[in-house]
């Protein structure tokens, strides 16, 4: 049932150029892969497209992670604590069996949710131009 999903958007205008570009192509890519991984009903699809996703988040959490390397010391670290939570979810994402699209709905739903959570309360504020 395509759609369901609320997939999330980059809307934070007060936010450096650079990283505004790097969420809004991730945000582009998960949008492409969503039905893929939600609805696919080819095992191969889905562990492409998940492994793509986790391939992107990878480079995506890298940047910032070089971009805020001298972010205060409690930032810093709950930065990474969030992109290794977020990684794990993708990771029991490939886990789940190809034909258990409730359970991938389920848990990729749990990750946009965290993933949107993750950019309100960290990346907005560790990026915005107004620091």
């Amino acid at each position: 049932m395509r759609g369901e999903i609320d997939m999330p958007k980059w809307d934070f205008e007060d936010c450096d150029p650079l990283m505004e570009a790097e969420h809004n192509r991730l945000y582009r890519m998960m949008n492409r892969l969503e039905p893929v991984i939600v609805e696919g009903d080819s095992a191969s699809k889905v562990a492409r497209a998940i492994h793509m996703l986790q391939e992107r988040l990878a480079d995506h959490f890298h940047v910032e992670e070089e971009l805020f390397v001298t972010a205060d010391w409690a930032s810093r670290q709950t930065m990474i604590r969030d992109h290794r939570d977020l990684m794990s979810m993708i990771a029991c994402l490939a886990e789940i069996p190809a034909d258990d699209g409730e359970a991938r709905r389920s848990l990729f739903t749990a990750f946009l949710q965290a993933l949107v959570r993750h950019d309100n309360d960290v990346d907005a504020p560790l990026f915005s131009r107004k620091h």
